[in-house]
């Protein structure tokens, strides 16, 4: 249910920043074929590295349950896996957050038995997985991490860290991911693999350490009526948004390249500088009908029924209602 909160309020803006992040690998550095138009979406690295925002902010305040997730996600999957390569990626996510929604209650146990001891307890599990060769376990174990670590911000265990502590951690992650990087390219690990649980926990660790540094600013901006109520309209759209951003480039792409005989141009030249601005507006406004459209189903809120009554004291004692 859409909330304004304050923990509801930080993880929209948190989940808004994951999905935004997305969704410029797919619009400002768009893989386009410049004859048929069609597009493929980002590398799995990197729809790796940006997924442990989002499920910090899913940890803090839920996403709604897996029937939620499964509204947007079915028609997606009906118009966009056979269409554009790749798109089975983005899938990854949604997947990942109905199963950790689905746990939430013993990972909640899990906090208050261990207090917080459970997080270096995944992060161990993640580098022996890594020394395994199972890249899947250590995204699977570096998610769970970040999600974890949005259930103890929204039990409040982490409330006493102060915005430079945070920062703390995410130089510290920050440098351990760079050196994990540094010897990636050494060893001649693919790059377009998955990466390594170094990689990936000093990802996370920084994007987490940053979110934690920018909360009060974000607080204060988000308290405001306009701004709580824009997040709250915002906060059940975010998965359909995730989503359906790849679509509306590829349409656009497809297009503007078959219908306009638009060709598009190098990465970072004159003509891809120019024409940005109008490629950018076209996406977000195919986006926002998509939202329009797949968003009625993907928020459509289950039924209440609204209870009324009174009650009187009788002389003797009982309650009748």
């Amino acid at each position: 249910m859409p909330s304004t909160a304050p923990p509801a309020r930080f993880a929209t803006v948190l989940g808004l920043a994951a999905v935004a992040l997305v969704a410029a690998l797919h619009w400002v550095l768009p893989v386009t074929d410049p004859q048929t138009g069609r597009v493929t979406t980002a590398a799995a690295a990197a729809l790796v590295l940006a997924a442990p925002l989002a499920l910090f902010a899913a940890g803090i305040a839920g996403c709604g349950g897996p029937a939620a997730i499964a509204r947007p996600a079915l028609p997606f999957a009906v118009v966009a896996l056979p269409l554009i390569d790749g798109a089975a990626r983005l899938l990854w996510l949604p997947a990942a957050l109905a199963a950790l929604t689905l746990l939430r209650p013993a990972l909640a146990r899990l906090h208050a038995r261990w207090r917080g001891a459970e997080l270096a307890a995944i992060a161990v599990a993640a580098l022996l997985a890594d020394l395994a060769v199972a890249p899947v376990a250590v995204v699977a174990a570096v998610w769970l991490a970040a999600y974890q670590a949005g259930l103890l911000v929204r039990a409040g265990a982490l409330d006493r860290l102060r915005p430079r502590h945070a920062l703390m951690v995410a130089a510290a992650g920050a440098t351990a991911g760079a050196c994990g990087l540094v010897l990636a390219a050494f060893s001649g690990r693919d790059p377009g693999a998955l990466p390594s649980a170094s990689v990936l926990l000093g990802c996370t660790a920084a994007q987490l350490g940053l979110a934690l540094a920018a909360r009060p600013p974000i607080d204060r901006w988000t308290s405001g009526a306009p701004v709580a109520a824009g997040l709250a309209w915002l906060a059940p759209r975010l998965v359909t948004v995730h989503l359906w951003q790849l679509p509306a480039v590829a349409l656009v792409a497809a297009a503007a390249v078959r219908v306009a005989g638009y060709v598009p141009p190098e990465t970072f030249d004159a003509r891809w500088r120019s024409d940005l601005p109008w490629w950018l507006l076209c996406s977000a406004a195919a986006l926002a009908t998509a939202v329009r459209l797949i968003g009625r189903v993907g928020t459509a809120l289950p039924r209440t029924h609204g209870l009324t009554g009174s009650s009187t004291l009788q002389a003797h004692g009982r309650l009748e209602a």
